[in-house]
């Protein structure tokens, strides 16, 4: 089966978070037609496979993520989505191909592997948590590094995206309520309108950014969901807001997050109301070794290809929680110019697969080879 095959099976079938079997025995099924071992862990859907190398050596992993999103799609791919409301829109599927096409590779050059690599299709990653499912088993346990990619629309297929430090952000969901007392919208000074003090909380945090960050740090703050009131002459007694946080470095994501907790309770405060102020803090800022950001580099450019340094993008990232107990780095691969991700109408040219399993395996080798 060719990794074209693959890929265009897997975007026909995409499955949402933690549905992923029929995407798991799938790949089950092709790495074990391949001799591949699959590790017997508790998992529900995702999996561990291993190849073992001939020579002795170091223990490396790769993680490609596996689930999907809730979007209907909208591209004229002759292999376009059967599941209506389900795509792969965030490059899974080229993230899972990849995968398996460099385990494929790397289980036919098993004479010049050194060690042994773990290849990790992890469930879930669009829920923010699935990294425990796969860290929770213990398979990775005395590993050395770990590899990762992901698919960039903005990079064309041969180019490799390659950067020290974080490349995603660290991912913070905000939910904010409001309450004051409720009364009849002509008479205002009965009551306490959260409507009104809200508008002043917005308005307040955006001055985190401009008036607490320093310019050379990078934070997000967005106010994404407003909720209240029923009915149009009525002031309500609550107001519920939510949103997101991204930071780059833990400093400026407890600072942004003090801030906001401080200025939430202090304009409600005076306008005479209370407020409940939720946050519940998702993957941290990916934070890519140095040493491997420059091993990565300069295995793209024996590869010839062209390895780039993207900038930081506040999109969230578990692939960060690998990075939190292994040195680790994720690349940006070039999928060819197209629509953003979790866009509907995102596409990817299958062309990039062959040019990341190559890549990878060579990483892979080349790495395993090194003292």
């Amino acid at each position: 089966m060719t990794y074209t095959e693959i890929f265009e099976h897997l975007h026909e079938n995409p499955e949402l978070s933690f549905e992923e079997f029929e995407t798991t025995a799938y790949i089950t099924a092709i790495l074990q037609s391949e001799g591949i071992e699959i590790l017997p862990l508790p998992l529900k859907t995702g999996l561990v496979a291993r190849v073992k190398g001939a020579l002795p050596g170091k223990k490396i992993a790769f993680r490609a993520d596996i689930d999907a999103l809730p979007l209907e799609e909208q591209t004229n791919l002759p292999y376009k989505s059967k599941k209506s409301g389900k795509m792969h829109a965030c490059g899974h599927d080229i993230h899972i191909t990849t995968g398996i096409e460099t385990a494929r590779l790397l289980q036919k050059k098993r004479d010049e592997l050194r060690g042994e690599v773990l290849f990790v299709f992890q469930p879930a990653e669009e829920a923010g948590d699935g990294a425990f499912e796969i860290l929770n088993t213990g398979a990775l346990n005395g590993i050395e590094a770990i590899f990762s990619l992901h698919a960039s629309p903005l990079l064309e297929v041969g180019e490799i995206g390659i950067k020290e430090g974080a490349i995603t952000a660290a991912v913070d969901l905000l939910k904010i309520k409001i309450i004051g007392t409720g009364c009849h919208g002509a008479q205002p000074q009965d009551g306490r309108d959260p409507i009104a003090a809200s508008a002043a909380i917005i308005s307040a945090l955006q001055s985190i950014v401009a008036r607490n960050v320093s310019p050379f740090r990078q934070a997000v703050v967005s106010i994404t969901h407003i909720e209240g009131g029923s009915n149009w002459n009525v002031i309500p007694s609550e107001v519920l807001l939510e949103g997101t946080v991204r930071t780059t470095d833990k400093a400026t994501r407890d600072l942004v997050n003090t801030r906001l907790k401080k200025i939430v309770e202090d304009v409600a405060s005076a306008y005479d109301e209370c407020a409940e102020v939720e946050i519940n803090a998702g993957p941290p800022a990916t934070n890519n070794d140095a040493s491997l950001a420059d091993y990565a580099w300069r295995t793209a450019e024996s590869c010839k290809l062209t390895p780039v340094r993207p900038e930081v993008t506040m999109v969230g990232e578990d692939f960060a929680h690998y990075q939190e107990q292994f040195p680790g780095i994720m690349v940006w691969l070039g999928v060819g110019k197209t629509a953003a991700l979790h866009n509907p109408a995102f596409t990817a040219q299958p062309k990039a697969i062959e040019v990341g399993a190559a890549y990878f395996t060579e990483l892979i080798l080349r790495y395993g080879s090194e003292s």
